[in-house]
């Protein structure tokens, strides 16, 4: 069924988005020649979304698990906070604390992918953590109570009860990351200082730098079919873990 949803997504969005720009961007550039990224980039991109979806997750499981038992309403407030601020005023902000951190450290943050990776995870921690808390909050006590009746430790009936039930939420943040990921600009760009090349860097240099619409559309297709390629392969395997 998702499947079959994301199919038809991907199908609407081509036709309604990418065949008008590729046809305007063909008739404008007269079909010339197709630009393609390198082998490095797009591991790069897929990487730096992977990274940033599992430790967005690893980070905001114990919260959304903590805000769902006990956490009060300003708590929760307080965690969700950064979704009212925008990714360009974040990036700029987090380059000022790298240029603390460099200068009491000697650590070098800004200009590497480790930098980028820290900016992306602060811009999408609180999506993973919106996910996990709806899939952990409509939990029933139930089971867990059965388990810890039959025997069962509080860290036994979480592992073998609580996350394999919370798996399809696992499965809906990282989707939700992952995809966000691997079209971010403002990041690779700031953070990175453009030394750190990635999939959406690329298609924002043929759109804005070379105006070529037409490799620049072709790019954004690609993107998009490699994004649902990674999506359906990451929900069967972690479909078959939860099973």
């Amino acid at each position: 069924m998702i499947g079959r949803i994301a199919l038809v997504a991907f199908a609407s969005v081509v036709v309604l988005f990418y065949l008008p720009f590729l046809a305007l961007g063909y008739y404008i550039t007269g079909g010339g020649e197709l630009k393609m990224p390198s082998f490095s980039m797009v591991a790069t991109t897929f990487l730096l979304a992977a990274l940033t979806a599992v430790v967005s997750i690893a980070v905001a499981y114990p919260a959304a698990y903590y805000l769902a038992k006990r956490g009060s309403e300003l708590e929760f407030a307080l965690l969700t906070a950064p979704l009212w601020v925008g990714t360009l005023l974040k990036a700029y902000s987090l380059l000022v604390l790298f240029a603390i951190v460099e200068r009491y450290t000697g650590v070098v943050l800004w200009g590497t992918a480790a930098g980028v990776l820290a900016g992306m995870v602060y811009e999408y921690l609180p999506y993973a953590l919106l996910t996990l808390y709806a899939a952990i909050e409509k939990l029933s006590e139930s089971p867990v109570n059965a388990a810890r009746v039959l025997g069962a430790s509080r860290l036994q009936a979480f592992l073998r009860v609580e996350l394999p039930l919370t798996m399809p939420g696992v499965a809906a943040a990282f989707i939700l990351v992952f995809l966000f990921a691997m079209g971010e600009v403002i990041m690779p760009a700031v953070l990175g200082a453009w030394k750190v090349y990635t999939f959406g860097s690329y298609v924002w240099d043929l759109y804005f730098k070379a105006r070529d619409i037409f490799s620049g559309s072709v790019m954004s297709l690609i993107l998009a079919a490699l994004s649902l390629l990674a999506t359906y392969i990451v929900v069967r395997t972690i479909r078959s873990i939860s099973i």
